[in-house]
């Protein structure tokens, strides 16, 4: 009952309240300062919320950025200093958003608020209520987007809490808290064990098959390798030109024992087979896209494994995932493999993928757990009957921390 509460809690605001919070969560933190902003991290993201602000006639006055090598120097026309240093500047007089947002196994965005405000800046928040504010610009962005178009979900949200195995449903709330309320402090400490292969959730046998889609260089069937021992099939899917290049040398240089169980194939995994437009980046972003820069080959699952007996079924793909589970819908049907989804790609993943899971394999035991903090490496588990270990699930939950400002 503890978690109902707190789901009853999370969805109790309403739409027009949820638009009313976003559009003044920023200005409110910010008071008077909030046309003296300083943003931390001066990567991409820094960058991103740069152009942005400028396009709405907001001038940041800093950087903030913790690389040594950047200190003195300037971004696109802005300043940078060392954190110490824009605090000992700008730290009474300033706003600072911290824009670095990455996965990482144990230091966060909320890490980095803590230590700005005990540097001395008194308004530190995070680039959450500036998205919100100029939502036009930059939303949706991976798992965010406004907190009301979100509670427009409220029904189907709820529909989760009833498919989930109950030591996700704590998880499940902080995922929905940090969705809507932009609270770095809500998410669960990540689990540090391997992000698909969890001895603790199911068991391997030498007779997997995994089904690989979004293999990037290799990376997964590395820990697949090294969890299952004896397997016996692989089959990755790559799209990216460079990353699949990367994943042929990284199978090539394995044992031939090793080497000739594995296909790799260059594609994509979609709804249907074709081709698809695709933005190469060389990285583990690489995604489909309607702005894509190149075209590339893609296949259904239905179509690509006829024949196959799928164990494992492994999606990583950028947001592309619900389409390739509609694509893989009759083997999925048949063979009722072990199911691991990543669900942070997209805002609305954290409650669809669960339900199309629980759909696809009504008997099957899901579960979330995350893998890195601030939201990234998401993964939803279709645990079929049989699969499943007698070690338990627990999800540890660190309560909501406030944002400070």
């Amino acid at each position: 009952m503890q978690w109902q509460d707190e789901l009853d809690s999370i969805l109790a605001e309403s739409v027009a309240s949820a638009q009313e919070r976003e559009r003044h969560a920023f200005d409110q933190l910010a008071g008077p300062r909030a046309q003296s902003v300083v943003l931390y991290g001066a990567g991409n993201l820094g960058k991103k919320v740069l152009r942005g602000l400028r396009s709405h006639g907001v001038d940041p006055i800093a950087f903030a950025d913790a690389n040594p090598a950047l200190a003195g120097k300037q971004v696109e026309n802005l300043p940078v200093f060392s954190p110490e240093e824009a605090a000992r500047r700008f730290g009474k007089e300033a706003v600072f958003a911290v824009c670095v947002w990455h996965p990482d196994r144990e230091h966060g965005v909320q890490d980095i608020i803590n230590r700005l405000c005990s540097m001395g800046a008194e308004r530190v928040t995070s680039f959450v209520p500036l998205f919100w504010k100029f939502a036009e610009t930059f939303l949706p962005y991976y798992l965010w987007d406004l907190p009301s178009r979100l509670l427009v979900h409220s029904a189907q949200i709820r529909e989760v809490w009833q498919a989930l195995e109950k030591n996700s449903l704590a998880h499940f709330a902080a995922e929905l808290r940090f969705r809507l309320q932009g609270d770095f402090g809500a998410m669960p400490k990540p689990r540090l064990t391997s992000q698909y292969f969890a001895a603790d959730l199911y068991n391997l046998s030498d007779d997997e098959c995994l089904i690989d889609c979004g293999a990037y260089d290799g990376d997964t069937i590395r820990d697949f390798v090294d969890a299952a021992g004896a397997f016996r099939r692989v089959i990755a899917f790559e799209a990216d030109r460079d990353n699949f290049r990367r994943l042929r040398e990284y199978v090539a240089g394995q044992p031939k024992t090793i080497r000739e169980r594995i296909s790799i194939r260059e594609a994509a995994v979609g709804r249907t087979s074709g081709t698809l437009r695709f933005a190469a980046t060389a990285g583990t972003d690489a995604a489909v896209s309607a702005t894509g820069d190149t075209v590339v080959a893609s296949s259904s699952l239905d179509d690509a494994l006829a024949g196959e007996v799928p164990t494992i079924i492994k999606m990583d793909i950028e947001g592309s995932e619900l389409d390739a589970l509609e694509g893989a819908a009759r083997v999925i049907g048949r063979h009722q493999p072990l199911l691991a989804v990543c669900v942070y790609h997209t805002p609305d993943h954290v409650w669809k993928i669960p339900l199309w899971l629980r759909k696809a394999e009504p008997e099957a035991k899901i579960v979330i757990r995350s893998y890195a903090v601030d939201g990234w490496e998401s993964v939803c588990f279709a645990v079929p009957p049989g699969r499943g270990t007698n070690g338990g699930n627990r999800c540890e939950y660190s309560h909501a921390i406030n944002l400070r400002g």
